[in-house]
C-alpha cells in the first residue's frame, strides 16, 4: 500500500505551501499482528515532516531578513552555507545564504552575515537538549543514549559520549542561569537588623541554616582537580521538621555565600522578622556567614560533629584498663557538659585527663590512642568555643540541635 502525506501552510505572508511525500506500507505480516505504524515507520514519517517544516522556517526567515530595514531592498546574496540541525525528530541538512550589507545605503561597507547564525547556536534545538539532559540526570548515559535511539529517529548513530556532554552543559546553563539571578535579586539588606517577631516560642520564627563544606579530591587517572563546595539546607520549624531546600555551589567565595544565603532566606519567606541559626562544622569559611546576614545571628557548632569526636573516645573506653576505670565516667562527662553548653568546664576535664594518661612511666598503646583522640577533641571545641551552646536547653525547647538525623546524634 502507497500511502502519500501532504502538508499544507498558509505563510505569514499569506502564501499557500504544499508538499507531498509518499510511504509505503505493505500487508505482510497482518495476520502476526504487525498493524498500523511501527516505530521504525512513525520515525521516517516524523523526519520528513521535520525536514519539509524546517526548510520552509528557514526561507521564510531568510526571505524577512533580506529587506534592507532602510530601503526596504532586497539584501544581495554571498554565497551559501550547508550545515546541519539535530532536531528532536531527527537530523535535518539545510542550505542557507550568507547575504551583504546593503549597498545602495552603506556604499563603503562590505561585510556578510549569516540570517540563521542565531538559529540553534548549538546545532541542536533546545527540545533534544531539554530531553538529553532529563534522561542523562535520571539514567546512566548509555541507558539514556539507547531509550532515545528507540523512540527517535537518527539517534542511534549517537555515542553516550554526546548525551553526557549535551547533559553537562545544560548543567553549567542552569548553574550560570542561578548565579546571576542571585547577583541580580534585591538581596541587599541596607541596615542589617531585623524586626521583633511578636510570635515568642513559635518554632516557625525560626530560620536555620545547617551548612558543610565538601572537599573533593583530585582523581588522577581521571584528570580534573581538587576544589571544595558548600552543601546545607535552609528550613524554618523546630526539631523534626523538613530541613528546607539543598542548596550547593563551588568554593567557598564570600560574596558567593552571601548571595546563596540572602536568596535562601528570600525563598522561605523571610521578611526582617524571625531569628536565624547557622549550624555548621565550625569551619572558618563558614562562621563567615553569620557576620553576613541580618542581625542578630546565632553560629552554632553542631553537635553531630562534637558527637563524631567524643563517639571514637567512648569506643575506646570500653577496653579501659583496670588501673583506670574512671576513664569511661570521664569521657561521659565531657559529654554532657558539651551538650549543656558548658565548654570551659569540658575543656577543664579533657586537660585533667590528659594529665593522667602522660603520668603513666610506660605509655602502652591504649594510652596513646586515647590522647591523641583527646587532643584532637580539645583542639577542635577551642577553636569553636564561642559556638558551643546549650543543645540540652535547644531540645527541651524543640528546636534543632543537630544536622545528624539519628536520635544518637541528639
Amino acid at each position: 500500500m502507497h500511502w502519500r502525506i501532504t502538508l499544507e501552510a498558509v505563510d505569514p505572508i499569506g502564501d499557500e505551501y504544499r508538499k507531498e511525500f509518499m510511504t509505503e506500507k505493505n500487508l505482510d505480516g497482518l495476520a502476526d499482528g504487525k498493524l498500523g505504524c511501527s516505530i521504525d515507520d512513525g520515525k521516517a514519517v516524523m523526519k520528513e515532516v521535520q525536514k519539509i517544516i524546517i526548510e520552509r522556517q528557514l526561507d521564510l526567515w531568510v526571505r524577512y531578513c533580506r529587506v534592507c530595514p532602510t530601503c526596504d531592498g532586497l539584501l544581495p546574496i554571498k554565497d551559501y552555507n550547508q550545515r546541519r540541525i539535530l532536531t528532536i525528530f531527527g537530523e535535518i541538512p539545510v542550505r542557507y545564504p550568507r547575504l551583504m550589507v546593503c549597498q545602495k545605503c552603506n556604499p563603503a561597507c562590505c561585510f556578510t552575515f549569516s540570517p540563521a547564525a542565531d538559529i540553534c547556536k548549538d546545532r541542536a534545538t533546545p527540545e533534544l537538549l531539554e530531553l538529553s539532559a532529563k534522561l542523562g540526570a535520571k539514567f546512566s548515559y548509555r541507558e539514556a543514549s539507547e531509550v532515545l535511539a528507540t523512540f527517535l529517529p537518527d539517534q542511534s548513530a549517537r555515542a553516550f559520549t554526546t548525551l553526557r556532554n549535551r547533559t553537562l552543559a545544560i548543567g553549567k546553563r542552569i548553574e550560570e542561569a542561578e548565579r546571576r539571578k542571585r547577583w541580580f535579586e534585591a538581596l541587599n539588606y541596607p541596615d542589617r537588623k531585623q524586626l521583633a517577631l511578636a510570635l515568642a516560642g513559635d518554632p516557625a520564627r525560626e530560620f536555620v541554616f545547617n551548612v558543610d563544606t565538601a572537599h573533593i579530591p583530585l582523581v588522577k587517572q581521571y584528570g580534573g582537580r581538587t576544589f571544595e563546595a558548600v552543601v546545607g539546607h535552609c528550613g524554618r520549624g523546630g526539631r523534626g521538621g523538613p530541613p528546607g531546600p539543598v542548596f550547593t555551589f563551588e568554593g567557598t567565595k564570600p560574596r558567593e555565600l552571601k548571595a546563596v544565603a540572602a536568596l535562601a532566606l528570600k525563598r522561605q519567606g523571610y521578611i526582617d522578622q524571625g531569628e536565624i541559626t547557622v549550624i555548621s562544622d565550625g569551619a572558618e569559611c563558614l562562621k563567615r556567614l553569620a557576620s553576613m546576614l541580618p542581625q542578630p545571628v546565632t553560629h552554632m557548632l553542631d553537635w553531630f560533629h562534637i558527637s563524631m569526636k567524643v563517639q571514637p573516645i567512648a569506643q575506646l573506653a570500653a577496653t579501659v584498663p583496670k588501673h583506670m576505670s574512671s576513664f569511661e565516667g570521664r569521657i561521659e562527662r565531657i559529654r554532657w557538659r558539651l551538650w549543656d553548653g558548658q565548654a570551659g568546664r569540658a575543656l577543664s576535664l579533657i586537660a585533667k585527663v590528659r594529665q593522667d594518661l602522660s603520668r603513666e612511666t610506660e605509655p602502652s598503646i591504649w594510652a596513646r590512642r586515647a590522647d591523641k583522640l583527646l587532643e584532637t577533641l580539645q583542639g577542635y571545641i577551642r577553636r569553636n568555643k564561642g559556638s558551643v551552646v546549650n543543645y540540652a536547653e535547644r531540645y527541651r525547647d524543640g528546636k534543632r540541635a543537630s544536622t545528624g538525623s539519628s536520635p544518637d546524634d541528639l
